[in-house]
């Protein structure tokens, strides 16, 4: 059965774009993507630059995608940045209207310098950097309450000073829905803790998959070090990953021994997250989010499982067509092992 998609472009006033570039666009994509990177969005036009005016610069849209059978699902909030427009003989011409999401903030690249002390919460620290942003702040539970040795934010920018922070105790930070996002790297969960849908990726020949696997060599236990002030010593603080292997040492010290153990935690992670990556396509998945969980099946042998979403690719075209590529990254599961 056929299934025809749904797709709007929305400004402030409720005006659907789509419906002022009717018979000169192309395509619509989204980029939805994991961490700090900015979401995107791109809408395809046939040239040449006569036909339509622009958009006004950082005008806002709400972006919604869906099929008819199940109705419309937002995929966030975009400003227009710029058009580019390009003719060559083989292709003819085309506009492209470039857009970001417009929970980026000017002010999280402003630089600054601001402190904290030493017991500093990282939920605390968020909060504050976001209300300096004009932006709420969302901190998953889990790194709440998460204790902070001396953080110095100097002629940095509030979002690479948290980011930094952020990959210290395992997390990521990314402005979402008119807030800061603080969220555990690869948990599969939003920033106020709550599950994020899987994603359900079946084989179909129709559709396309690239999967590398790279079995790693295993580790027992990552450590890190951290300077414990009462003794002058440096320590060290060891996390097993339940695995078999030797030790692996990081090898920067750590302020504290929590920002020690989830700097190891979060290293444990990356090695895992490494064992393997790739992309599926698929039929569009309006309702799918980078950094929820894949599950993969019908492919068989060491595909058919759990990965982990690092950005989704939505699009759809003026035939009709909505189709998903989902690029994906191992997460915590072990690829190419034996019993696979």
């Amino acid at each position: 059965m056929w299934r025809r998609p749904l797709l709007a472009v929305v400004n402030g006033s409720g005006r659907n774009l789509m419906g002022q570039l009717k018979g000169q666009w192309l395509e619509v994509k989204v980029t939805d993507r994991a961490g700090q990177e900015s979401d995107k969005a791109t809408i395809l036009c046939l040239g040449p630059p006569g036909r339509f005016g622009i958009p006004k610069r950082d005008e806002e849209f709400e972006i919604l995608m869906g099929w008819a059978d199940e109705g419309l699902v937002t995929q966030g909030r975009f400003r227009f940045q710029k058009a580019n427009a390009r003719g060559a003989p083989e292709d003819g011409e085309r506009i492209a209207l470039d857009f970001k999401a417009a929970d980026f903030v000017d002010d999280l690249k402003k630089s600054g310098r601001q402190h904290y002390d030493d017991g500093t919460t990282f939920g605390d620290l968020v909060r504050r950097e976001a209300k300096a942003a004009g932006l709420a702040a969302v901190v998953d539970p889990g790194l709440d309450r998460m204790t902070l040795g001396y953080r110095l934010r100097w002629d940095q920018s509030a979002i690479d000073f948290l980011n930094e922070v952020a990959d210290d105790v395992g997390g990521t930070i990314k402005p979402a829905g008119g807030k800061l996002v603080a969220m555990k790297r690869g948990g599969g969960t939003t920033g106020g803790g709550q599950a994020l849908e899987p994603i359900l990726i079946r084989r179909r020949r129709s559709f396309g998959y690239d999967v590398d696997i790279e079995p790693r060599p295993e580790a027992g236990h990552v450590a890190a070090a951290w300077q414990d002030e009462r003794t002058g010593r440096r320590r060290l603080t060891k996390v097993p990953t339940g695995r078999d292997g030797p030790i692996v040492i990081l090898p920067h010290p750590y302020r504290s021994e929590i920002e020690a153990r989830e700097a190891a935690k979060s290293q444990a992670y990356e090695r895992s997250n490494n064992s393997g990556s790739g992309y599926f396509e698929s039929p569009g998945l309006p309702r799918a989010r980078a950094e929820a969980p894949v599950i993969a099946s019908g492919f068989g042998g060491f595909i058919d499982g759990r990965w982990t979403a690092e950005s989704v690719e939505k699009v759809i075209t003026v035939r009709g067509a909505f189709t998903a590529t989902v690029n994906i990254t191992a997460g915590d599961e072990k690829k190419g092992q034996k019993g696979q």
